[in-house]
């Protein structure tokens, strides 16, 4: 009853000890009251109250009750830290009990040497229990038996086999009241889809089973670790490093078991050096290392110190120690069989490069390019990277090329899995380092046209895509009204100078769970095999007498692709750190001459834009010509007042994510039947006096103003329209892109709105405050409301198109 209603359990065994119970149901009470603290309670209790039910099991002269003791007791000695003890409690529990009683002692250590990263003892033990509980016709701990065995078959890579014991479990689950041992199998196969590549499902599949620990009102700290896994797969660095940190507070709150802790650590610490916090990722994993170290825990004490070694690296440290210790780690966790091996592999080969060691290098790199052909998407990108730094060390460009091309290949093969456009996006910091591989190699070749086309290879990707349409989900479409009129609520609120905290709590639930149910979409849309042309970007050039400047960065330094006249050529700019800071004084500037009095600040900024001209155009600047100018600058850089360089300031100028995304816009064909929209929304400082004039301007065109312009009639006339005008208030959200917003007058329009439209409009006009504000994510990806207007579905499997105004 313990695993199927455990509240419910806990006060039945307390019952039963205050009912004056003899030797051997006083024994079964303390067993589940140890159980019971044991999982999800203080770690001393539970073996205060397992000791008791051993010793109260030898009264009752019960050998079968007193090896299920300690079995009970041996894992709770494990996951407190104390491995040898509970190893050994085990032995006796397998050494007294008989038959059935004694499958299930087996079952309990194959679990804890799974805790253990001891897998193949662990299969051995579980693979003698199955027949012997199947032939009791035990449906609970086979099916429990079979869960743990499909968990040990997917920490050592061999998915297919857990998918089909998870299979055979689920089935005998389903005859059972066990709820716990349901959502611990629902959690289990959220593993396995992460594992095998399915990031969505794997999402899904978690969130279910922490809506079942909810209902039966448990800590979920496994559940933890693995979302965590999964969450940094999704490039959520940070998210999972706050739950992890969130997880261990109330871990040591309760007392709970030291070995969740070790492994939150762990967690915390690869989430910290994702998220670029190499000292918090060292101190978070030197200390797992030694919670492993004590624990015995010998295959997870090898994976802590990999990425204690990775934030090392990270934090620019090299050494013949370090390399070394790297060498040893990969070779450890290949004698485990563990899918990192060739992560550490890779690394080793890394750290070899740095120091100069070519024959070291090719040899550690060579070993973990040979997963480059098997295993999920990220294990082969780590084969194609160690690949593609193989070909440098032996000086060949296009083995280089070739491997990083292979690389993104199964990149983008994996980013159209994913139907969420934040988690699009966010994908490409994978593919960052073989872009940047593909870049030099492009340099050093010396051929500016082949630096242009892996330049846009991994530029503003998940604008090459229609994002995924969310389906007609009736709880999504709730949440989204129920979230836009608690907006609209809090923002009146706000107005009126009353309390919000309420509202604001709400909100923010109701984005948590938005957020959440896309974040669920599966990508329906595969790749259509488009590749950048250069040869058709230069003809358009020339039928518009237009100059295209794509900025890339290459060590730190930008480099200028000038094209038109029917060729690409490269300039050398500044440094990008130096360009960024000016950036920042002449944004602070502008805004200072926003206020009155401060006109004598004006050749300030002016200079200022003589500065950034110098650092982000250098030489390109003086081969402009006198026609328009795009600039393709990278996600980093789209904030630049690009205005105010001396050569950008007289002249008709665009700014787009991407040269293709330009192309795309410029190509595309207006839709038939030529539909304007206009819409005014409510609060206007000015009353959208645009709007009547351009009503008058575009006979036949459709107005939407006042209780007109709610969110539902916005979108069915944005939708495949020919022009849209939309003056109204603009939020942009930096916490949250995805919620930058319009405000209508029944809420806020979202971006996850404008993600439900077949097609964008043709050309769109937002008259917004904020709505040209994005945040750069993953490698060269913006997020933001004006970029998921720039993305849009055609009806009918057509080829996906899109034009907007930038």
């Amino acid at each position: 009853m313990v695993f199927a209603a455990p509240n419910d359990a806990l006060a039945r065994a307390e019952g039963v000890l205050d009912a004056d119970p003899s030797p051997l149901h006083a024994s079964v009470a303390h067993q589940v009251i140890g159980i019971w603290q044991r999982d999800w309670g203080d770690m001393r209790i539970a073996l205060h109250h397992l000791r008791r039910a051993r010793d109260l099991a030898a009264r009752a002269d019960s050998a079968d009750r007193e090896a299920d003791v300690l079995a009970a007791l041996g894992v709770a000695l494990v996951h407190a830290g104390r491995t040898q003890q509970g190893l050994a409690a085990l032995e006796r529990g397998i050494e007294r009990g008989s038959g059935h009683t004694r499958a299930r002692v087996l079952f309990r250590r194959a679990y804890a040497r799974w805790v253990l990263g001891q897998h193949r003892e662990a299969l051995e033990d579980v693979r003698r229990a199955i027949p012997v509980l199947r032939q009791a016709d035990d449906v609970i701990w086979t099916a429990r038996a079979l869960t743990l065995r499909a968990t040990v078959h997917v920490a050592m890579g061999a998915v297919d086999r857990a998918e089909a014991d998870f299979t055979a479990a689920e089935a005998l689950w389903d005859t059972t009241g066990q709820e716990l041992d349901k959502a611990d199998a629902v959690e289990s196969r959220g593993l396995a889809a992460f594992r095998s590549g399915d990031i969505p499902k794997a999402l899904r599949l978690l969130d279910e089973a922490e809506e079942r620990y909810a209902k039966l009102g448990t800590p979920t700290f496994m559940l933890n670790i693995r979302r965590c896994e999964v969450l940094m797969a999704a490039g959520l660095a940070p998210e999972a490093l706050a739950e992890a940190d969130a997880a261990i507070a109330v871990l040591d709150g309760i007392g709970g078991q030291s070995t969740r802790k070790a492994e939150l650590l762990l967690a915390a610490a690869r989430a910290a050096r994702l998220a670029g916090d190499a000292h918090t990722a060292i101190a978070r994993a030197d200390m797992a290392v030694r919670l492993f170290a004590g624990q015995r825990r010998s295959w997870w004490e090898t994976h802590a110190r990999l990425v204690l070694i990775e934030a090392r690296v990270t934090a620019k440290r090299s050494s013949g120690r370090l390399m070394a210790d790297t060498a040893a780690v990969a070779e450890r966790l290949a004698s485990f069989g563990a899918p990192a091996a060739p992560e550490a592999s890779l690394l080793a080969g890394r750290i070899a490069l740095n120091l100069g060691w070519s024959t070291e290098a090719e040899r550690h790199l060579g070993v973990a390019a040979r997963s480059r052909h098997n295993g999920p998407p990220l294990a082969r990108m780590t084969g194609w990277a160690a690949q593609a730094l193989r070909a440098r060390v032996v000086g060949s460009s296009r083995g280089v090329l070739e491997a990083c091309r292979r690389g993104l290949d199964v990149l983008d093969a994996h980013r159209m899995t994913l139907g969420a456009s934040e988690l699009r996006a966010r994908a490409t910091a994978q593919g960052a380092e073989l872009a940047a591989l593909a870049q030099q190699a492009s340099l050093d070749s010396g051929s500016p046209r082949r630096l242009l086309v892996w330049s846009e290879r991994w530029r503003a990707t998940a604008l090459s895509t229609p994002p995924t349409r969310p389906p007609a989900d009736p709880e999504l479409l709730s949440d989204l009204t129920a979230f836009r009129e608690i907006a609209a609520r809090a923002e009146e609120a706000r107005r009126d100078a009353r309390p919000v905290p309420v509202l604001e709590r709400e909100q923010r639930r109701l984005e948590r769970e938005i957020r959440s149910r896309t974040l669920h979409l599966r990508g329906d849309t595969p790749g259509d095999g488009h590749r950048f042309d250069p040869g058709r970007l230069l003809d358009r050039l020339g039928e518009e007498a237009t100059r295209l400047v794509e900025l890339a960065v290459l060590d730190g330094r930008v480099q200028v692709l000038l094209c038109g006249q029917g060729r690409v050529r490269r300039f050398e700019a500044g440094l990008l750190a130096e360009a960024e800071t000016e950036a920042e004084h002449v944004q602070a500037g502008l805004r200072r001459l926003a206020h009155p009095g401060a006109e004598a600040r004006l050749p300030v900024v002016e200079a200022a834009g003589r500065r950034l001209e110098e650092l982000l155009l250098g030489p390109a600047a003086a081969h402009l010509g006198d026609g328009p100018v795009v600039v393709v600058p990278p996600a980093r850089l789209h904030r630049v007042p690009w205005a105010l360089l001396p050569s950008l300031r007289e002249r008709v100028l665009s700014v787009s994510p991407s040269a293709s995304g330009w192309l795309r816009a410029r190509e595309t064909e207006p839709p038939p039947g030529g539909r304007q929209v206009l819409v005014r929304g409510p609060g206007l400082a000015t009353g959208g006096a645009e709007v009547p004039h351009l009503a008058g301007r575009y006979s036949g065109a459709v107005v939407l103003e006042h209780a007109d312009a709610c969110v539902a009639r916005v979108l069915e006339e944005l939708d495949g329209a020919a022009l849209a005008h939309i003056a109204a208030h603009g939020t942009f959200r930096p916490d949250s892109p995805l919620f930058s917003s319009l405000r209508m007058t029944d809420g806020p329009l979202i971006v996850h709105d404008f993600e439900r439209l077949d097609r964008s409009p043709y050309r769109i006009i937002l008259s917004c405050s904020d709505t040209a504000r994005f945040a750069s994510v993953g490698a060269d990806e913006l997020l933001g409301l004006a970029v998921v207007t720039f993305s849009a579905v055609v009806p009918g499997g057509c080829r996906w198109r899109t034009g907007c105004c930038w």
